[in-house]
């Protein structure tokens, strides 16, 4: 990094903070007066992880600049299922210490509240750090990567016979019972060859992150990748390049997230402005249209079509077996098992559906249409998913309310100053000598405000030029190399270079020698031998 670039973060940091009062960053400073790690939050981020922090998506393969430092992501889904940031990381080293300071410094500016979920990438340092900072949090890793893996290293054995992917396929969407799970891997055990084998012994170790039978139970929201924390990625690649400094980083990376915040509140106007289609007209989703955003509804509304093919047996006493009509040949989905309490309203499907998702399954909603129920029952309405899930208040760690929007209040600031002068100025604009005294006045304060900005800046707790601490280099050995330029670069390059050399010569040449002399009489001055030249 350029010298003095950790002195324009501080700075930049600084000012954020009299920007908006939430704001928290963190710097992790090496014996070496170094700073090798950097997390922080606004507020956005801060109300959001209050009200949508229950499952979090962490990344850290995205490259900032030519001294290879990573960012560090936590992203989610927010009440629309649209992708919202939680907290951000700036990372030098990422070995198991850096990921711990950082999961640490990232629940403390979220006052120690830990998620539920977290899915990362298949990072032993991730998950030995993740382990130890957040032990409760349940650990799961993205099934995308996985199976792209699964292509690398199986897919050359595939033949007609044996499609050895699709098997793989089935172990990691499909077996609920472990045994089956089990069976499956041994069976591909013997069809696979030594590479094969010791890349699914590599995998089997951390079974209990991504198999389903064992992921049906956890908390996902639906989620069983890190895809949105990919998309989140792709729309900085349009904002940053290698050859940024810090400062102007952390400028685009808050582009990027006003940008986004932008879209969150357009979402917001098209909910309460337009009002959902119902392909049935029944109690319970004209009640769901009026509590759930538009996209988890349509997630319900499905699940009413399902019921409404469904059929239904009652086992003994509480239990239900719901089960699918098959139409024009389709395979019948499998029978779940649902119980049911009259006394204490509570119902459970063998599916797990609202234990992973918050959303009623069509199982349980046929069981509740038998029981002539034709709303959904209060406990079973979560407040993350309806439209009123951003307005419960949310304090940051110094127990201060959170304003989301802190541009807000400088609007309304602004707005307040403007109605103030438009009076005067709408007054004094029609009398000349009033205009004069006005503009002076105006002038006047401008001086005035400087000198105060001046005075109030100039305090100690201001980040000077005169700190020591820069910004730790990438070790060279880092595996994120620079991109190898292409055979065509390479020759517009030497084309460049070669045209620029010539170019120098020829101005040489044109300065060195004097007009006044004869050149006809083979007077040249000291470019006596043009030839070597």
């Amino acid at each position: 990094m350029q010298y003095g670039a950790a002195i324009a973060m501080t700075k930049y940091f600084a000012k954020r903070s009299m920007e908006d009062s939430s704001f928290k960053h963190f710097e992790d400073t090496s014996e070496e007066g170094e700073i090798s790690n950097v997390v922080w939050t606004d507020a956005k981020m801060i109300a959001s992880y209050a009200r949508f922090g229950d499952v979090v998506i962490f990344d850290a393969t995205f490259g900032t600049n030519n001294e290879k430092w990573a960012v560090g992501t936590f992203v989610g889904f927010n009440h629309l299922r649209e992708i919202v940031i939680f907290g951000a990381a700036l990372m030098c080293d990422q070995n198991i210490e850096s990921f711990e300071w950082v999961f640490t410094k990232f629940l403390e500016a979220h006052g120690g509240k830990k998620c539920i979920t977290m899915f990362t990438d298949q990072d032993a340092a991730i998950a030995s750090a993740l382990e130890k900072i957040m032990p409760d949090t349940k650990h799961g890793l993205c099934t995308w990567h996985i199976n792209k893996n699964c292509v690398k290293h199986l897919s050359k054995l595939n033949d007609e016979d044996n499609h050895i992917t699709k098997k793989f396929n089935a172990c990691l969407y499909k077996y609920e019972e472990e045994k089956k799970f089990e069976d499956a891997i041994n069976f591909l055990m013997e069809q696979v060859d030594d590479e094969g084998k010791k890349w699914l012994d590599f995998i089997y170790k951390s079974k209990e992150k991504w198999m389903y039978c064992f992921m049906k139970d956890v908390y996902t929201l639906g989620i069983r990748s890190t895809q949105s924390s990919e998309s989140f990625n792709s729309i900085l690649k349009a904002y940053l390049n290698c050859k940024l400094d810090v400062c102007r980083f952390m400028e685009q990376f808050d582009t990027v997230l006003e940008q986004n915040h932008e879209k969150e509140i357009k979402s917001e106007y098209a909910m309460r402005s337009k009002l959902p289609r119902l392909k049935f007209k029944m109690p319970i989703l004209c009640e769901a249209s009026n509590l759930y955003t538009p996209k988890v509804f349509e997630l319900f509304q499905a699940e009413v079509e399902l019921f409404m093919l469904s059929h239904i047996e009652c086992l003994e006493g509480n239990t239900y077996t719901v089960g699918k009509f098959a139409i024009d040949n389709e395979t019948p989905c499998k029978s779940r098992q649902v119980i049911w309490n009259r006394e204490d309203q509570m119902i459970s499907c063998s599916c797990k559906k609202f234990e992973r998702v918050d959303i009623l399954c069509w199982h349980v909603l046929k069981v509740l249409d038998r029981e002539d129920i034709k709303v959904i029952p209060p406990r079973y309405i979560l407040n993350r998913w309806t439209k009123a899930a951003k307005d419960v208040a949310v304090m940051d760690i110094e127990g201060r309310r959170v304003i989301g929007d802190h541009m807000l209040d400088v609007r309304n600031r602004k707005a307040d100053m403007v109605r103030i002068g438009d009076s005067i100025f709408d007054e004094a604009a029609y009398i000349e000598e009033d205009t004069h005294f006005v503009r002076n006045m105006l002038l006047e304060m401008q001086q005035k405000y400087q000198q105060y900005k001046e005075k109030r800046n100039g305090g100690e707790g201001n980040p000077t030029t005169e700190h020591s601490l820069h910004l730790k280099k990438k070790n060279s050995g880092d595996r994120r190399s620079k991109r190898i330029p292409s055979c065509i670069e390479k020759k517009k390059r030497a084309k460049k270079a070669k045209n620029k050399t010539i170019s120098n010569s020829q101005d040489l040449i044109r300065t060195s020698i004097n007009p006044s002399q004869d050149i006809s009489e083979g007077n040249f001055g000291c470019f006596s031998d043009l030839e070597d030249l």
